[in-house]
């Protein structure tokens, strides 16, 4: 057997004798639990855990000496025995002795072996899915709750983040179970074949999957700052591959129209696509998520968010270019500065944790990109746009995915608050007039520049997705100028010629 040795980590697993049951009942394996934690609690940490009727699996790590650890054990299984002997009217040994251990000497087979602890009741076929079982430790990862669980952080740090350790436990194990059944795996076994299994989710999986919790943390806020209204989904299929989530609110009491879509979609890149990027023969993924939200009150602003990841192939699927892009902007009807130096200031605040020069480029490129040549004047007061974030030498794909979400994850706190502060506030029928007059430039900007509209268009996306962006009640009067020296004219003052907002 393998000495226990303190600091170390161990494969610990043991079974009913004769592989009888062990475990009747929920009662029984809950009372287990809370026997590991009276005996076992200052001995060794439990990584992973999970229990069947008939046998048991723990990842460890030893935190005292050998002596101390073997005889917590044997208390552990002998106050569970006893008690269980004499709720079932038995005697005699439970469980096969001495219980077995295997050390684990590198962390791709502990990352193997925690999903293997956590998928071994579906391999049994004890559930469909091994993430509905109660008593493995897979479902207490993410749930904010007591359990005997010593270094949660600890075994999360070791696949990334919470979403690679999911997508890790997805992946097939089916070899590691084989060399796991041989009698003294790490010794034996070359574990190289096992890397790919604990490899990082691969990063457009990992964005799709953000984008889609990103999703539903903004509806359900949009919702509760409405107080009416609710986003109604559609989710729709496009012939060429992929689809989308659509989520549309309408004649709320804060919001008169908005959507909050997710997309990923995929196939043969279109011709006149091929020739904007100047490739031949080319497929692609893109998936994104894609906001517009115009409020009822024209003295709460219309905003505007995209976050997107685009890959290209050649003709044997191998990547051949990939990057991000997005940003968040905002377009007052009328100007309260204080606003627009908030909703700079979260900007400038996500980008200084990446990069110190990020929030000064992004927020010129956006005063660059959201200008109406036509009008001469900018669509709002601007705020990020990123396009073409590729892989360099201060900047992996990885570095990349963490800045743009962090952006994502900063949209709610650049919005809300102006929202919060001005929908109350009350307007005239004028004002309203003037709303639908600015809404005009936002919906020639979509029309007339914007490249997302353009790709989605040219791309055979869904229109009623693609056009979402644009408002239900919109004017177009001929040579309108605003009176001298009035709000109205104080805004348009400020878009010709962009500010520095912090």
């Amino acid at each position: 057997m393998e000495t226990l040795s303190k600091d170390s980590c161990y494969h610990i697993f043991n079974r009913g004798i004769d592989s009888g049951v062990i475990f009747k009942n929920e009662d029984n394996m809950n009372y287990f639990l809370t026997l590991i934690k009276k005996h076992l609690s200052e001995k060794v940490n439990i990584l992973a855990y999970v229990l069947m009727n008939n046998h048991f699996h723990f990842a460890v790590e030893i935190v005292s000496n050998e002596k101390e650890v073997s005889q917590a054990f044997s208390n552990l299984f002998n106050a569970y025995a006893k008690a269980f002997n004499k709720q079932n009217a038995r005697t005699g040994s439970l469980f096969e002795r001495p219980f077995k251990r295997i050390l684990i000497k590198n962390e791709t087979y502990l990352k193997n072996l925690i999903c293997y602890i956590h998928k071994n009741p579906e391999k049994h076929g004890i559930v469909d899915d091994f993430s509905t079982y109660k008593f493995s430790s897979f479902q207490k990862f993410f749930a904010n709750i007591d359990s005997i669980l010593a270094k949660q952080n600890f075994t999360i740090d070791l696949f990334g983040d919470l979403d690679n350790f999911k997508f890790v436990h997805s992946q097939d194990l089916s070899g590691f179970e084989k060399l796991i059944n041989q009698a003294n795996p790490m010794e034996t076994q070359d574990l190289s074949g096992f890397e790919n299994l604990t490899g990082q989710q691969p990063i457009k999986d990992k964005f799709y999957q953000y984008i889609q919790n990103l999703q539903n943390q903004i509806t359900s806020k949009l919702e509760e700052i409405d107080g009416e209204a609710t986003f109604k989904e559609d989710l729709w299929e496009r012939t060429e591959g992929g689809g989308g989530r659509t989520r549309v609110i309408e004649n709320g009491a804060v919001f008169e129209k908005g959507g909050v879509n997710i997309s990923a979609v995929h196939g043969e890149l279109p011709q006149s696509m091929q020739q904007y990027f100047g490739v031949k023969d080319a497929d692609f993924f893109a998936c994104g998520l894609s906001l517009v939200l115009h409020p009822k009150n024209p003295m709460v602003p219309t905003v505007h968010a995209n976050w997107r990841y685009f890959e290209m192939y050649d003709k044997d699927g191998n990547i051949v270019d990939s990057w991000f892009g997005g940003g968040q902007d905002l377009t007052p009807y009328y100007l309260f500065e204080e606003d627009a130096k908030h909703f700079h200031q979260v900007c400038k605040t996500a980008c200084d944790k990446h990069h110190p020069d990020f929030y000064k480029d992004y927020k010129q490129k956006c005063d660059d990109y959201f200008w109406n040549a036509h009008r001469n004047e900018a669509r709002g007061v601007g705020g990020l746009f990123f396009d073409y974030c590729k892989a360099t030498d201060e900047m992996s794909m990885q570095n990349w995915y963490e800045f743009v979400t962090e952006v994502g994850n900063s949209f709610l706190e650049c919005y809300v608050p102006i929202v919060e502060k001005r929908k109350e506030l009350s307007y005239s029928k004028e004002q309203r007039d003037w709303q639908e007059i600015r809404r005009g430039r936002y919906v020639e900007f979509n029309l007339v520049h914007d490249k997302g509209t353009l790709f989605g268009l040219k791309t055979n996306g869904r229109i009623e997705s693609i056009l979402m962006s644009l408002p239900p009640h919109v004017q177009w009067k001929y040579d309108y100028q605003p009176d001298s020296g009035s709000e109205e004219e104080k805004l348009i003052e400020v878009l010709k010629q962009p500010q520095g907002w912090v």
